[in-house]
């Protein structure tokens, strides 16, 4: 923000040559533009949001005060040159009142800019009278701004519940509804068909369905349960990737390698994993009706999981296009974790990759 670094600093050095052309003990000068440059530094902190800080900044302005003021009583021209700082300090730290700690700083930084001036003979009364009507001014709007922006939060909080509440309702009520229809279709029809290929078929059907009516039922609760709740994906580690490349296996004619390490991994990279791999065999199925060999590789490495997808289809004959979502989902899924996806064609294969490191750079954010 170099518009506040600018409005912080910027009377800084017109007050600083005051201070050189009233002819100071160079001492005095220097510590004065050295200790209005460090409450300036520490305004700017505050304001850019380092929370756990604020009151240290605080103390730290108290400091530079009292220090100051005790080589300056004879001095009423060092004001001007921290009065500015003082202020901005004031306000930062009002802005960003969030417990006891920083409203003791901030009380103490009040009370050592009003009252150190009043060391001062002759004009440090009114010097003392102006920075307390600033600093009034200051602690204001910076109370002010702390308001809108708890105003702001609140408001987000509650379009935010809205919004998952709005989602829960058409899950619950269009969704879940539909799969359900979908369920018990299959569950009639399976009873009603004397084939067993195709009553096979129905009741992977049915059991897909029932699947997708319990992540909905777990969706719909978290919706429901708290705004600020997380929607934690779901994911069956390895044992869910042999699962998915089984049926995948045995709905199609393509004869599927599949090579699959034990995993260990946190609950997001797994739900990743787990969704990428669906992905990539869902396009296949869709998109490469023609391929003979498909060949899945999951492979867990000290950095991370690398995933290798490749088919030998044409792109065509498949059930049709999708939506077109699918690999872009995946691959925010994935960035979101620190990893890559890369699709390419090579000769008559399709090849889809995804490397997944573990480390997620979230967690070394917080």
């Amino acid at each position: 923000m170099p518009w506040l670094a600018l409005l912080i600093l910027g009377p800084l050095l017109p007050a600083a040559l005051l201070e050189a052309v009233s002819d100071p003990p160079p001492l005095l000068l220097a510590g004065s533009v050295a200790a209005a440059t460090v409450l300036a530094w520490c305004a700017l902190q505050v304001a850019r949001g380092r929370r756990e800080p604020a009151p240290a900044y605080g103390w730290a302005g108290v400091a530079a005060l009292v220090l100051l003021s005790a080589t300056a009583t004879s001095r009423e021209l060092w004001p001007i040159t921290l009065g500015w700082a003082v202020v901005a300090l004031a306000g930062a730290l009002a802005s960003r009142l969030r417990g006891n700690a920083e409203l003791v700083a901030l009380c103490a930084l009040v009370a050592a800019a009003v009252l150190t001036p009043l060391t001062m003979p002759d004009t440090g009364v009114l010097l003392a009278l102006f920075l307390a009507t600033a600093m009034a001014t200051a602690v204001g709007v910076g109370l002010q701004v702390r308001s809108g922006r708890e105003q702001a939060v609140t408001a987000r909080r509650q379009a935010v519940a809205e919004e998952r509440a709005g989602m829960a309702r058409e899950l619950h009520d269009l969704v879940a509804h539909e799969v359900t229809g979908i369920v018990v279709l299959a569950q009639a029809a399976a009873a009603a068909t004397p084939d067993p290929t195709t009553a096979d078929v129905l009741r992977r059907i049915e059991r897909s369905g029932h699947d997708a009516l319990a992540q909905i039922r777990a969706m719909v609760q978290t919706l429901r349960a708290d705004e600020e709740a997380e929607l934690r994906p779901t994911g069956g580690g390895a044992a869910g990737l042999r699962d998915l490349v089984a049926e995948f296996a045995t709905s199609g004619r393509a004869r599927v390698d599949a090579r699959i390490d034990d995993l260990d991994l946190p609950a997001a990279h797994d739900a990743a994993l787990q969704r990428l791999v669906s992905e990539g065999l869902t396009n296949v199925r869709r998109h490469a009706g023609e391929a003979t060999v498909v060949e899945v590789s999951v492979t867990q490495r000290p950095g991370g999981v690398g995933l290798r997808i490749v088919n030998d289809g044409s792109g065509t004959r498949g059930i049709g296009p999708g939506s077109g979502y699918g690999l872009v989902g995946a691959r925010e899924r994935l960035e979101r974790l620190g990893g890559r996806l890369d699709t390419r064609r090579e000769q008559d294969r399709w090849i889809l990759e995804a490397d997944l490191p573990l480390a997620d750079p979230k967690d070394g954010a917080s």
